[in-house]
């Protein structure tokens, strides 16, 4: 069995998406539409001090009015901050369901990243395959630059880390990552 995920973007502080979480969201809708899937997963927290819906809320809501997606197919998880998160929360929404796969929309310029990501939180549980959204920004040299530093940190971060228990992977998400160990955000708690 296999499920479908959707990592958000931005929006605004009413609540509009924007450009590629937009795009993001009917790339998620072609692939559910026709491929079998369980069910789809919407992923991100309320980041806009602004604004307190979670983002995978709003990415939610947009698949439900622009398809004919039943609303009990799609898993809003709002806790995630950022990819890392994205990866840890999916696993421990799906690490006692029996899923053998799972695939990952998101943006061109950011598959790199999440699938170097998604392996390694995941690590073997179930195979990862991941979808490119078309965005402007795949030529852009500060985003691609930006996605380089996004992947050392993580390495970096995680370097010490053992991927084969998800306690694990949590301890080094709430005391080494600073979206998670209270350092840039709240911290979490277990």
């Amino acid at each position: 069995m296999k499920c479908l995920g959707v990592l958000s973007h931005l929006m605004s502080k009413d609540c509009i998406l924007d450009d590629e979480s937009v795009a993001r969201s009917k790339l998620a809708i072609e692939q559910f539409s026709k491929d079998e899937y369980e069910f789809l997963i919407t992923i991100g927290w309320a980041y806009r001090p602004d604004c307190a819906t979670p983002i995978s809320d709003v990415v939610r809501n947009f698949i439900l009015e622009n398809s004919e997606i039943n609303e009990s197919s799609i898993i809003s998880l709002t806790s995630s901050r950022d990819t890392v998160g994205d990866a840890y929360y999916c696993l421990e929404y799906l690490h006692n369901l029996s899923m053998d796969e799972m695939h990952i929309v998101t943006s061109d310029y950011h598959v790199e990243r999440v699938e170097l990501i998604f392996n390694k939180i995941f690590n073997k549980f179930l195979s990862v395959k991941v979808i490119g959204a078309s965005t402007e920004a795949s030529n852009d040299a500060s985003t691609l630059l930006h996605e380089k530093q996004s992947i050392d940190a993580f390495n970096d971060t995680f370097a010490q880390s053992d991927f084969s228990t998800i306690n694990s992977i949590f301890s080094t998400l709430a005391t080494k990552h600073p979206f998670y160990n209270g350092e840039i955000y709240p911290k979490i708690l277990f």
